[in-house]
């Protein structure tokens, strides 16, 4: 579109331009050179410039320039009347052509015009412009999918012939850069770019610390049984650091436990986005394999079973299926504990049981095994929880009783009597040792002033007698009471304690 100054006075205008990677014919410059000519002649003073340097022209996001000259637009604070742009591809080659128009009709009905200076057609709304500008979009539309399809085919073609597409080698890889007849010319830093267009990237084997690193990592995995996670901080907790010498995360440990390019294979297309659509992934048969690209790091048996390890972790269960297996466990190894399951390449992670029984412990009820040592402790734990709050209880009523202001301490089981002074809770189990007689230790408890404990009868399950300890006897080290000793014997009753 041509403009002529006919001496008339200038209107205010704003240019907008916009470059993606293609060539230097539609660079920002050679564009804001061919607004401004226009401008002379149409009698425009340019007294705003938005750009879009290096943005796709597919859709509005990522495309600062463009949200601010809209923005500007509907607030009422362009300071314009015209919008200059170089031609209807610049303004976006946008899939959907009615969004083109919706944001051109957004300028129109803000009073603003549009101007394509380089269209040979005028945007005044004629019934021939408006045809010639519906052809032109479609036409810019039409163009992003074509080289779309043009480049998904040539990277498909790459691909077979042994070449990278785009991103980084990963652990244990490195880049060749290696020139279009395949001279190789350097191995490529991380972030590091080609040299040439026409160059073309090879994956090889990286340092060999790393590469045995690889191989420890399926091992941890394999044979230790460690989870993505915990990969990841044993490598930070050993100083170890990737490939961008940056802290290990569950992602990249994940990345490499299941990239087919360690065995040597190169693929593309497992996911994609086509002209600025949502990342999907592909199914297997959209896939381009290239088996044998890459020399293999690893063997493909250790793969496969990493890859049925993962299958077998991540799987879910229902209770009946999760019964069924620790029956089984059972009469394989005739007992079951949570070692044996993580050992056992048939069992899912001891945590999957207490997650959906509520404990181990629960879960080897549900599946009726016979009780074991975890059960005698886990129930002495419940018991031991139980009688300290009926204490904790008793002592705070007594207390209460006899007029004491009663408040709960800063630490588990432990009560402030009238503000002053702090008693902690503790029931003793005894302990048989080697050597000896039998006792009941007690561990003091921080700056509590008392520590009252209850030592437990093994036999029957119910308290023997109180002690009233003060902090200065512990000494920084537990006390042990022993039976039978004069100097150790205690209260048989909360009552009779308090009441001394």
């Amino acid at each position: 579109m041509r403009g002529t100054n006919t001496g008339k006075t200038e209107v205010d205008a704003a240019m907008y331009v916009r470059m993606s990677t293609e060539s230097q014919n539609y660079s920002t410059d050679h564009q804001r050179a061919k607004i401004r000519q226009y401008a002379i002649g149409a009698g425009l003073r340019i007294v705003r410039e938005y750009a879009d340097e290096g943005k796709s022209g597919l859709d509005i996001k990522g495309r600062a320039g463009l949200q601010s000259l809209i923005s500007d637009v509907q607030s009422g604070l362009a300071n314009f009347a015209t919008i200059v742009v170089y031609d209807v591809s610049r303004w976006g080659r946008f899939q959907d052509v009615d969004e083109a128009a919706y944001h051109e009709h957004t300028c129109r009905r803000a009073g603003i015009s549009v101007v394509y200076c380089e269209e040979q057609f005028q945007n005044d709304g004629s019934p021939l412009g408006s045809l010639l500008k519906t052809i032109k979009r479609t036409m810019a539309a039409e163009y992003s999918r074509e080289l779309s399809q043009k480049v998904f085919a040539a990277q498909c073609r790459f691909i077979e012939m042994g070449f990278k597409q785009g991103g980084h080698a990963g652990y244990g890889l490195r880049r060749l850069a290696v020139t279009a007849d395949g001279n190789p010319r350097r191995v490529l830093a991380y972030n590091e770019a080609k040299g040439a267009v026409t160059d073309r990237v090879l994956l090889i084997l990286g340092p060999d610390h790393e590469v045995a690193m690889v191989k420890r990592i399926y091992g941890l995995y394999l044979d230790s049984k460690l989870s993505e996670a915990a990969i990841a901080r044993l490598l930070n907790a050993e100083g170890v650091s990737n490939e961008m010498s940056r802290p290990w995360t569950q992602t990249m440990v994940n990345s490499i436990l299941t990239n087919v390019k360690y065995i040597g294979s190169l693929v593309f297309n497992r996911r994609s986005c086509k002209l600025s659509t949502l990342r999907k992934r592909n199914a297997p048969e959209q896939w381009i394999v290239n088996d044998g690209a890459i020399e293999s790091l690893l063997s493909p048996a250790l793969f496969q079973l990493a890859q049925e390890e993962r299958v077998r972790r991540n799987r879910r269960y229902d209770a009946a299926e999760l019964i069924v297996l620790l029956q089984e466990c059972y009469t394989r190894h005739g007992n079951v504990t949570s070692k044996i399951i993580a050992a056992d390449r048939a069992m899912p992670d001891p945590q999957l049981f207490s997650r959906m029984f509520g404990s181990l412990v629960l879960a080897y009820d549900c599946a009726a095994l016979p009780r074991t040592s975890l059960h005698r402790f886990v129930d002495t734990k419940r018991l031991l929880l139980r009688l300290t709050q009926d204490i904790v209880e008793e002592m705070s009523a007594l207390a209460h009783a006899a007029g004491a202001v009663v408040t709960n301490g800063m630490g588990p089981f432990t009560l402030v009597l009238n503000g002053s002074v702090s008693v902690r809770v503790a029931v003793a189990t005894r302990r048989l040792p080697l050597k000896g007689r039998p006792s009941w230790k007690v561990s003091p408890y921080g700056s509590d002033d008392y520590v009252l404990v209850a030592r437990l009868n093994p036999t029957s399950g119910k308290l023997l007698d109180y002690h009233l300890l003060p902090r200065e006897r512990f000494g920084g080290r537990p006390i042990y009471l022993k039976d039978p000793d004069a100097a150790d014997i205690g209260y048989s009753t909360l009552t009779e304690l308090f009441g001394r």
